[in-house]
């Protein structure tokens, strides 16, 4: 057994040797019939028996164990198994944690972990989590290293047999440095916008009153024409300038869960739609999209209002497909002719020069959603935002 136990490769081999060894000592020292020699025989068996058995479970428990030996130490994450005593202390670390940590495999053992954790309320709250549910996922916290400098990581952590747990640390500084700097410069970009648009704003103002200046002192129909014409070109470019205001900020903050039924239920708290009700059955979905969202559904739901004519009544419902979700927004108006189902996402699209359905597109493409209309021509509008697997969740 012993032997099984520790060469599992050649257990078998070494239960039969000496299972025939004990076979010809018992045969060449006791005398007996054949009731003994039964006997004799069928203990040689039941050796072999368990010879073969703990050579089998042995070699299985080898083979787990190099198995989870390899994963813990090529993981191109930082792993710790927290020793149960204290549940602080440092019992195993593998390369890539010791070298995200500043020091060695060896320099870690027995060390606390909070000698690393800047922020100790969240570690508190990550421990609590693991003794409560057995795991906490996704807990973004700042390390610090043995040199004292500040490392951004995304902590993971399981609850283990004996009171242990293991550790997973992401390295996420680059990716937020990255992040941080882009949210910067769209700062940067929305305030020169903000500048220009207040540029242009008061130069559109300045046009508009030369323009009614000059509408007061000339009386000829060709000039009085030529400066409506002006003065419609100057009105559009006023329209367009309002309309980027309310998307000044798209970008500047990071996408986050949104749950729909709320978002919708707060736009069309915030519009005035007589006659028409808007009923959505997206109770428990919620999408990662840009904070903007809710500019998404009040555009569709004023554009039903505004150009639907007939419009009774919005439909908001979802169904889970295949390669992700598809969220329909429906009305019972005059819907979209065929010719510009298309164009009514394009750039400036309208007699008004709106930019709505365009930024609408946009606001969705930030998170990989996208829209079309399918509605029939005299039926109805029918917008569809397909959303990506990852993009949604029902809770």
């Amino acid at each position: 057994m012993l032997a099984a136990y520790w060469y599992p490769r050649h257990g078998v081999v070494f239960s039969i040797a000496l299972s025939l060894g004990y076979l010809a000592t018992a045969l060449l020292i006791f005398e007996g019939g054949a009731e003994q020699i039964v006997s004799v025989v069928a203990r040689a068996a039941v050796y072999v028996a368990i010879g073969a058995v703990v050579s089998l479970l042995s070699f299985r428990l080898r083979e787990q164990e190099e198995r989870y030996r390899g994963i813990f130490d090529n993981s191109e994450a930082g792993t710790l198994i927290i020793a149960p005593d204290d549940g602080t202390r440092i019992e195993e670390v593998n390369y890539v944690g010791a070298t995200l940590l500043g020091s060695t495999i060896r320099g870690l053992i027995r060390e606390p972990i909070t000698r690393f954790i800047d922020d100790p309320e969240t570690w508190d709250e990550f421990v609590a989590k693991i003794r409560r549910d057995g795991a906490a996922y996704g807990y973004e916290t700042t390390l610090r290293r043995i040199d004292g400098s500040a490392v951004r990581a995304l902590v993971s952590g399981g609850r283990l047999p004996g009171g242990r747990f293991v550790l997973t640390l992401i390295d996420i500084t680059a990716r937020k440095n990255a992040e941080d700097a882009l949210r910067e410069a769209n700062a940067r970009l929305n305030m020169l916008g903000r500048l220009t648009r207040n540029d242009l704003m008061a130069a559109v103002f300045g046009l508009l009153s030369r323009i009614a200046e000059g509408t007061r002192q000339f009386d000829d129909p060709a000039v009085r024409q030529y400066i409506n014409s002006l003065e419609e070109d100057a009105r559009l470019v006023q329209r367009r300038a309002e309309i980027t205001r309310d998307y000044q900020d798209l970008g500047l903050r990071p996408p986050e869960w949104q749950p729909l039924q709320r978002v919708i239920r707060e736009v069309v708290s915030c519009l005035l739609l007589p006659g028409i009700s808007v009923r959505s059955w997206v109770e428990r979905l919620e999408i990662f999209a840009d904070p903007k969202l809710d500019q998404v559904f009040s555009n569709l739901i004023e554009n039903a209002f505004r150009h639907g004519k007939t419009v009774s009544q919005i439909v908001i419902t979802y169904q889970i497909q295949e390669d992700g979700l598809s969220i329909y927004i429906e009305d019972d108006g005059v819907g979209i002719p065929e010719a510009d189902k298309e164009k009514i996402f394009a750039y400036g699209f309208g007699t008004d020069g709106g930019l709505g359905l365009f930024l609408v597109r946009e606001i969705l493409a930030i998170t990989g959603m996208t829209i079309q209309e399918t509605g029939t021509p005299g039926e109805g509008a029918r917008f569809v935002i397909h959303v990506p697997p990852d993009g949604y969740r029902i809770v």
